[in-house]
């Protein structure tokens, strides 16, 4: 007989990012309007255990280093120990190695962005989130980055500009 068991409960936090950017005609280009992961959580048919708490809507080049310990302090803070979070692919690596040493050792922490906004066509932000979930429930306790079609550590993984990816490191952070 198998037990069902439920799924763990999920943290989405959103930082922004392009991931959450959208044309603002007024502007004349993209900027943040509303978070939009209320939608996602219902389009995507995210568990029902499932967090949403927006934490900013800051492009990540944009980003301060008090904006980067307050999203840590938060990630740290949350009562679950899956948290995913959205965040822009130009600082994510930065962010993602700054929960990494923040987080508490149960969380599993896993980043994902978007090189073009989910408000886009041809966006891989839906593809990258559904991935960052897979992860946040299939990885062992760490800080993660999934994107790209692929799940990183992230003390080995950077964004490949010309290729518009993420792709593995040759050189391999030590781990203590």
């Amino acid at each position: 007989m198998h037990q069902k068991t439920s799924p763990a409960a999920i943290a989405l936090l959103t930082t922004g990012g392009t991931f959450e950017k959208v044309y603002r005609p007024g502007q004349g280009g993209l900027g943040f309007g509303q978070s939009q992961i209320a939608s996602w959580k219902t389009q995507c048919r995210m568990p029902e255990n499932t967090r949403l708490e927006t934490v900013m809507l800051v492009d990540s080049l944009d980003m301060t280093e008090e904006e980067r310990t307050h999203l840590c302090q938060r990630i740290r803070d949350c009562p679950e120990n899956h948290v995913v979070v959205i965040h822009g692919t130009d600082t994510l690596v930065a962010s993602a190695l700054s929960a990494g040493a923040t987080r508490r050792s149960e969380q599993v922490v896993v980043f994902t962005g978007a090189m073009v906004p989910a408000s886009c066509e041809d966006s891989d932000a839906l593809f990258n989130l559904g991935m960052a979930f897979a992860a946040a429930q299939c990885q062992p306790p760490g800080a993660w980055i999934a994107c790209s079609g692929e799940i990183f550590d992230a003390r080995g993984v950077e964004k490949n500009r010309t290729l518009g990816r993420f792709v593995r490191t040759t050189f391999q952070y030590k781990t203590d």
